[in-house]
C-alpha cells in the first residue's frame, strides 16, 4: 500500500468531489466510484447498503451496474471515517475486482490506495 493523492491524472473536482461525499456521510463509510469517459474522469457516488455503514461498506450492486453505463470504471473509493488502516477484507475485495481501492481517511484527510 502506498499514500497518494489519487490518480496522477486524478482530476481534482472528482477527488474534491469524493471527498466531500466522505464528509457528509460520516461517521458511516461513503463509497463511490471512479470512471472514465470521453469527458474525462468522474466520481460517482454510490449508496452504502451494508448492514453496518458505521464498520464496512458495500457499494449498491445496481449504482455500480449504472455508472458502468456512463464509462469505464476505473477505480473504488471509500472513506474510513475514524482513520483506520485497510482492512484485510479491504485487501480481498480489492485483490477481486481487479480495480485500486482508494481510501480517504477523514482525520487525516489522507488518501491511501491499495492495488489488486
Amino acid at each position: 500500500m502506498q499514500t497518494f493523492l489519487m490518480v496522477a491524472s486524478q482530476d481534482p473536482a472528482s477527488k474534491s468531489e469524493a471527498e466531500d461525499h466522505a464528509r457528509e456521510q460520516a461517521p458511516l463509510e461513503a463509497c463511490g466510484l471512479l470512471y472514465e469517459s470521453a469527458t474525462g474522469q468522474h466520481y460517482q457516488r454510490c449508496r452504502n447498503v451494508c448492514d453496518e455503514p458505521d464498520r464496512h461498506f458495500v457499494l449498491d450492486p445496481v449504482d455500480y451496474y449504472r455508472t458502468s453505463l456512463k464509462g469505464k470504471i476505473i477505480a473504488v473509493i471509500h472513506s474510513h471515517p475514524n482513520g483506520e488502516e485497510p482492512s484485510e477484507a479491504d485487501r480481498r475485495a480489492c485483490s477481486q475486482t481487479k480495480l485500486p481501492w482508494h481510501i480517504y481517511q477523514l482525520p487525516q484527510d489522507q488518501w491511501l490506495t491499495i492495488n489488486p
